[in-house]
């Protein structure tokens, strides 16, 4: 028998036997008949002979010595029960802590992974960073071949259309962070053909919400091209969502600082921020261009390079 079931058969063995010397003691009050014999008259007390006394008296008597021999017998598994308890708590105190603490652990550990997972359902382009080994960083600053195929397998990724927009997003998602790691403002695989790639991607996307970072990310590259411009352009144009409009406006006048050092392009990026400031026939065009360029300045120097 367990130590468990022991201290309950001793436990319900106490209580049996609290209960039956409880209820000696109510029946022998019940049945002795000193109680009805208190209240006889005088008269009757003849009848109560000498016989009756002695059975009467030795009840009495007997009724402390049952009572004591039941409470001995109670003291005395209450005694085996507190002895079985401290030897269970010790055998506890033994093997407790190394259990203890691997539940702990593992409750943590699975904590752990719930808030992972909600992250990467919240945020999905983003949750790679769990799953990257702890020396990523420092292996990509200091092994050049170690970079460049991790870029190459995440730009196949990119352009791979049969893979879903979460994973091809997280995928440029961090292509972008190994060219920031790397400290550079361009990378060989971070090119115009991946930037259109998810572009393009964001055309017939059902989720918006994946939709949105979409555009995020792309309206915060890095590369600069003709090409990307006049998407901006034509967003800014076509674009229902006002958030996508401030998103194309944003990547359209980080092309324009971003092209400095051509001249050309950047003339022609300027020609395309005036018109559209001008000559937008949505009104909500203006306002946002105008809240970007934040004072007339901006509007003066666009003018200028607008006429070379």
């Amino acid at each position: 028998m367990s130590n468990l079931k022991l201290n309950i058969a001793l436990s319900c063995s106490v209580l049996a036997l609290a209960f039956s010397g409880f209820n000696v003691i109510q029946t022998k009050l019940a049945t002795s008949p000193v109680a009805p014999h208190a209240y006889q008259s005088p008269t009757q007390q003849p009848h109560y002979n000498a016989t009756q006394y002695t059975q009467d008296t030795q009840i009495s008597t007997d009724e402390p010595e049952q009572i004591a021999k039941l409470m001995a017998r109670i003291n005395k598994l209450e005694t085996r029960l507190q002895a079985l308890s401290m030897e269970k708590s010790d055998l506890l105190s033994e093997q407790a802590p190394d259990e203890f603490e691997s539940l702990i652990f593992s409750l943590i550990e699975k904590r752990e992974q719930q808030k992972i997972d909600e992250m990467k359902a919240e945020n999905p382009i983003y949750g790679f960073y769990e799953d990257l080994p702890e020396d990523y960083e420092m292996r990509i600053k200091t092994d050049p071949e170690y970079a460049s195929q991790i870029s190459n397998d995440l730009k196949q990724k990119i352009l791979n259309s049969s893979l879903p927009a979460a994973e091809r997003l997280a995928a440029m998602s961090q292509l972008q962070m190994n060219m920031f790691m790397l400290n550079r403002n361009e990378l060989e695989q971070y090119d115009y053909q991946a930037v259109e790639s998810i572009l393009n991607m964001t055309h017939n996307m059902s989720d918006e919400k994946l939709r949105l970072q979409a555009l995020e990310l792309v309206s915060r590259t890095p590369i600069v091209d003709e090409r990307l411009s006049q998407s901006f352009v034509k967003m800014l144009e076509q674009e229902p969502n006002d958030y996508v409009k401030s998103l194309a406006a944003e990547g359209l006048m980080s092309q324009y600082f971003q092209s400095g050092t051509d001249p050309k392009q950047q003339q022609r990026i300027a020609q395309d921020l005036l018109s559209l400031y001008e000559n937008a026939s949505d009104p909500k065009v203006k306002a946002i261009l105008k809240n970007l360029m934040g004072d007339e300045r901006m509007l003066e120097e666009l003018k200028r390079q607008s006429n070379g």
